[in-house]
């Protein structure tokens, strides 16, 4: 196992090096529509040439080149979220404050980092573009991605640290929309949750026309516009509130959310002990009431933020 007594830093060129702060921005760089950019270490020439981002927000991994290919097949559908590859997102795993805020944990006891070993065994990690509304941030997002080991207790397995590097047009959390071809954690939830209220589907994450007639089904019983689509309007009267002691559909898409924020649970729909402090470090990380309880603000911040 390897093992380092600091953290790699991600450098600029010419500087002394130093990780890079997180920083508020009024917006991103206006990208073409959808388009994801997988960034990876350069040099500030680089970032000029490409007119992605400009010197001073620069950030790159040791000295290494810029991807701007197409995004890994693993990753085909990561537009907003999660946007970090196949390792798992461990919400725990960031520092949160000091010198390394931001980048994954290094204590050698639970966390460990993982020096070149991103994407095809030669970065520290990359950062990560999406230029459309994605959570709290309303035209675009960057993302770092920092990778590292996890000790689960049985072994080291790999994670990632994922952290908000700039967020453009930042705002209050909105209810997001899924519509036939989307695909991830929001449709796997609107699909437990339409399960739930006597409309069942295949939870299967991809947002089809089974999917769509029963979301219908549902809209129609609450005498909601049958659009066939999950948006603002429909889902408040989706979400079902949950605890501990609890079981079944509406459990299953807290899970999914919980998950896809870090959080690494079994979606097995017991809303369990490892539930309820998921659920409660998600709320404190949030600003939101303390109680374990995934009610209407908690669903509406697990489903809309990133």
């Amino acid at each position: 196992m390897t093992t380092l007594d600091e953290v790699p830093q991600l450098r600029r060129a010419g500087a002394a090096d130093r990780p890079t702060r997180r920083r508020s921005t009024a917006s991103l760089p206006r990208l073409a529509p959808r388009r994801r950019t997988v960034l990876q270490s350069a040099t500030v020439v680089g970032f000029t040439a490409l007119g992605v981002f400009g010197p001073a927000r620069a950030a790159y991994a040791d000295g290494y080149d810029i991807w701007t290919g197409e995004c890994p097949s693993y990753a085909s559908t990561h537009d907003c979220s999660p946007g970090c590859g196949p390792s798992t997102v461990h919400a725990a795993a960031c520092e949160t404050s000091g010198e390394y805020e931001g980048f994954h944990r290094n204590d050698g006891v639970t966390w460990t980092l993982r020096p070149n070993q991103c994407y095809s065994g030669s970065y520290d990690g990359w950062l990560w573009a999406f230029s459309g509304a994605c959570g709290a941030c309303g035209c675009g997002i960057e993302r770092r991605c920092h990778d590292g080991y996890f000790n689960s207790g049985s072994g080291w397995v790999r994670s990632i640290c994922r952290w908000t590097t700039d967020c453009g047009c930042e705002g209050a959390i909105a209810w997001p929309t899924v519509r036939d071809g989307s695909r991830g954690p929001d449709v796997y939830a609107a699909q437990h949750l339409v399960t739930f209220h006597g409309f069942a589907t295949e939870p299967d994450g991809i947002y089809g026309p089974n999917t769509a007639a029963a979301v219908r089904g549902f809209q129609e019983s609450m005498d909601l516009a049958p659009t066939g689509e999950v948006a603002a309007t429909t889902w408040p009267h989706l979400v079902v509130t949950v605890r501990q002691g609890d079981s079944g559909e509406a459990v299953s898409a807290a899970q999914r959310q919980l998950a896809k924020h870090g959080y690494p649970l079994t979606v097995d729909g017991a809303f369990g002990a490892l539930t309820a402090d998921a659920a409660r470090a998600f709320q404190r990380a949030n600003g939101l009431t303390v109680d374990g309880i995934v009610g209407q603000q908690t669903w509406r911040t697990l489903v809309g933020a990133a």
